[in-house]
């Protein structure tokens, strides 16, 4: 079943405001950060690929970010066109 945009706006606000998913992904900073900043120079692979993982992890979080602000933006706009009536 195919969600409107309204229903993903409210999903994602709801995953950003849970407590669970906000831990996991701090943990995951977290090691991402470690295990990067344990890592040798001229271990380009695995700096290249932690790093890929944190920006990854960065663009999750900013498309769920996305939703809400599209969410908040329709619902403006129809209190806008409300007050128009």
């Amino acid at each position: 079943m195919d969600m409107t945009a309204e229903q993903k706006g409210r999903r994602a606000k709801e995953i950003l405001e849970d407590g669970v998913f906000l831990s996991v992904v701090d943990s995951a900073k977290s090691d991402i950060l470690m295990r990067w900043n344990l890592t040798d120079f001229g271990e380009v692979d695995a700096r290249e690929s932690l790093y890929h993982q944190g920006r990854a992890l960065d663009e999750m979080l900013r498309g769920l970010r996305t939703l809400v602000d599209d969410l908040v933006l329709e619902q403006s706009r129809n209190k806008t066109k409300q007050g128009l009536k």
